[in-house]
């Protein structure tokens, strides 16, 4: 699908604005002509900006379709970006951890995006589905596990087996987007969030054991992230992750996952396509960092005496 800039909106607006303008000073110079008093004037001009403005826009929707499905496509992703949509609402149910994971995800994207520039509602709105596809074995992930037993088998098939069920939530993730018909950009992140990384969880296992593995079966297939919107939510993704599953982080703490995990991420090559400059990661980074220290901030121990 063609994505519309935003400069080539602002253009077209002001050329719609300078025609309608132009327009509107013709039929006043029209009106004047005829010396109607002022109200009935008043009348005639409000008639013709609304009779103008009419037929422009349907002007322009008609024989520009890169426009129009843009506009199609900004209602879809609306009515996506509300909380009370029902793929939401199974996610909240059926795997309430994953759900809750998303929206810490949506709410750093969504920073992360708009210190850059970058599109705000797609990334957020695209982090709220970038795990749908856990929908398919909650409890197979441990966010969804509270206090069932996870699987402890480390041979080397059953690492492999867990891994590659992990690695499924991706694919399983495209196809429940496609059937709910979600943006086409939603649907590409989904499939661009881990990028080719590995699931580093198993993987680690496998080497542990020193079980004779190949690295294919422990990566994800992609592609790397094609966007802006699409590198933040991986980076976002993999930050709020890494320091859920940790306890009384310090600030310093809080530092290094968001150091490494960008560093480990250009090393990787996974950012190559993202357009995202040095100065980028770096605002990125730093936005990351105090927004996490607000969601891991020390509180205060009220005990009672």
């Amino acid at each position: 699908m063609k994505k519309v800039s935003k400069k080539y909106m602002y253009y077209l607006s002001a050329l719609i604005a300078l025609f309608a303008f132009i327009i509107l000073l013709i039929t006043d110079y029209l009106v004047s002509l005829l010396e109607p008093s002022l109200s009935y004037k008043l009348l005639i001009f409000l008639c013709s900006a609304a009779f103008i403005g009419a037929i422009l826009t349907i002007g322009i929707f008609t024989f520009n379709p890169v426009l129009s499905e843009a506009m199609v496509t900004l209602r879809r992703m609306l009515r996506a970006e509300n909380l009370s949509n029902p793929l939401i609402s199974k996610l909240s149910s059926e795997a309430p951890g994953t759900y809750h994971h998303s929206l810490n995800v949506s709410a750093l994207a969504q920073k992360a995006a708009k210190v850059i520039g970058a599109d705000s509602l797609l990334v957020r709105t695209a982090a709220y589905y970038h795990d749908i596809g856990k929908l398919e074995n909650p409890t197979m992930y441990v966010e969804n596990q509270s206090g069932l037993e996870i699987p402890t088998a480390e041979d080397a098939d059953s690492i492999k087996n867990n891994a590659k069920a992990i690695i499924s939530h991706v694919e399983n993730g495209i196809k429940i987007a496609k059937t709910y018909k979600l943006p086409e950009e939603i649907i590409d992140m989904i499939g661009e969030h881990h990028g080719t990384t590995k699931a580093l969880y198993f993987y680690g296992k496998a080497k542990e054991k020193g079980l004779k593995i190949k690295k294919t079966d422990f990566k994800y297939p992609g592609p790397i992230p094609q966007s802006k919107e699409s590198a933040i939510l991986m980076l976002s993704d993999c930050v709020e992750a890494t320091t859920r599953s940790m306890s009384n982080l310090t600030s310093d703490q809080i530092n290094d996952i968001v150091d490494k995990t960008i560093e480990e991420r250009l090393d990787e090559n996974q950012f190559r396509s993202s357009n995202l400059s040095e100065k980028d990661f770096e605002v990125i980074g730093t936005c990351l960092k105090e927004n996490l220290r607000s969601i891991h901030h020390q509180r205060i121990d009220y005990k009672k005496k």
